[in-house]
């Protein structure tokens, strides 16, 4: 136990964001991880482009397209309908105008079958678009990121892959629950490809404790809100959860 202590006094607290949405935050929990998922990042770069594009009418190339499609067919079919209507003899049995009404009959539905045909190509269309929209906006926004945040990203990677060492402690914010989670780093860090938010990690023993975000020391939310996504915590912030473990002791 003393050497335990001894051990604390000298190891570093970090607090680790994982996630947004609880996914990996509860995988993390579950196989004895915490990871670290750089896609995070990136994502905020793209605020405003996705906003935009979800603003932006899904089908609006499509609807313009088709609005002068039909009002092409529309002048073409008033017109033949016109002439088709011209010099008939209503007193007879008006063969030629049951043939005239099947011929604009047929071409409805071969209109329909060209709408239908056009509608499946400007979704193609649309879609393309804004795949090339999305592409040029990481292109973008990847080549040249604000220098603030290049630097979090930066220090993030270096404390998660070098800085973090074994016995560590590790604060997980589990934002579905508005709690906290503290564990002890195992080892160093791993990278296992095709693991999905679990792939860049390192095995971490959790304690059973959870103390809710709102008892945590004062400004911790600060920390939530910060561009960083791996905090290193000193003075009385560390000894706060320094406190926590050794009066709760793994």
């Amino acid at each position: 136990m003393v050497r335990d202590m001894i051990r604390e006094h000298r190891n570093n607290v970090w607090v680790i964001r994982t996630g947004y949405c609880g996914q990996q935050e509860a995988a993390c929990l579950e196989n004895g991880y915490v990871s670290f998922d750089l896609n995070l990042h990136i994502t905020d770069l793209f605020g405003k482009e996705l906003l935009e594009m979800k603003n932006q009418p899904q089908d609006y190339k499509r609807y313009l397209h088709f609005g002068d499609k039909y009002r092409d067919f529309d002048q073409r079919f008033r017109k033949e309908f016109e002439d088709a209507l011209k010099n008939v003899d209503y007193s007879a049995d008006r063969p030629e105008v049951v043939k005239k009404m099947k011929r604009l009959n047929s071409k409805l539905k071969q209109f329909d079958e060209e709408v239908k045909q056009f509608d499946a190509t400007m979704r193609k269309f649309d879609d393309f678009e804004r795949l090339e929209q999305m592409k040029k906006a990481l292109v973008t926004r990847l080549s040249s990121p604000p220098i603030n945040l290049l630097e979090s990203w930066a220090k993030d990677v270096l404390h998660f892959t070098n800085d973090i060492r074994i016995y560590d402690l590790v604060v997980l914010p589990i934002m579905s629950e508005q709690k906290v989670a503290i564990g002890r780093v195992k080892d160093h860090y791993q990278y296992r490809e095709g693991k999905g938010v679990l792939s860049h990690h390192r095995r971490v023993d959790w304690h059973d404790t959870r103390v809710p975000i709102e008892n945590m020391f004062f400004g911790f939310e600060k920390i939530l809100e910060s561009d960083s996504s791996i905090t290193l915590l000193d003075g009385d912030e560390r000894e706060f959860v320094l406190g926590i473990v050794i009066d709760d002791t793994f």
